[in-house]
């Protein structure tokens, strides 16, 4: 029975290492919790900057923002209309914004990359519609 119990208390020992050493949720990838402009949104006018908060904090040093023309999604030679760097919100690390350049009728795609601190990166993609004021 001895055998048995010092058995048990190795085994018991053993997951107890297991779980303090397996990684947790902390390991999990940022993802898209909510934009502006949102994902389908048609709009006028056109927005002045993209904003994307996510799921995880954010490193701030690799992250990025693409704007581009639908039409020119599939081109090697599309043209990126973000201005400058994507930024990192110091009062809220899992919320970036870039600035955009003044778009004009037409549908487009916001592309970002992301790095969260964990060390983990996320990309994803959705977009919008621009339309003319009436």
């Amino acid at each position: 029975m001895q055998g048995v119990s010092r058995k048990l208390g190795l085994a018991g020992v053993l997951v107890g290492m297991l779980v303090l050493t397996t990684p947790g949720t902390a390991l999990a990838h940022a993802r898209l919790v909510k934009s502006s402009p949102e994902s389908g949104a048609d709009l006028t006018p056109a927005p002045a900057k993209v904003e994307l908060w996510f799921s995880e904090l954010l490193d701030g040093n690799f992250d990025n923002i693409g704007v581009y023309a639908a039409a020119d999604v599939g081109s090697s030679a599309r043209t990126n209309l973000a201005m400058d760097e994507a930024k990192v919100d110091d009062k809220d690390r899992t919320h970036l914004t870039i600035a955009v350049k003044p778009l004009p009728p037409g549908e487009y795609f916001v592309e970002w990359r992301v790095l969260s601190l964990d060390g983990h990166t996320a990309t994803g993609r959705f977009k919008f519609k621009v339309h003319a004021a009436s």
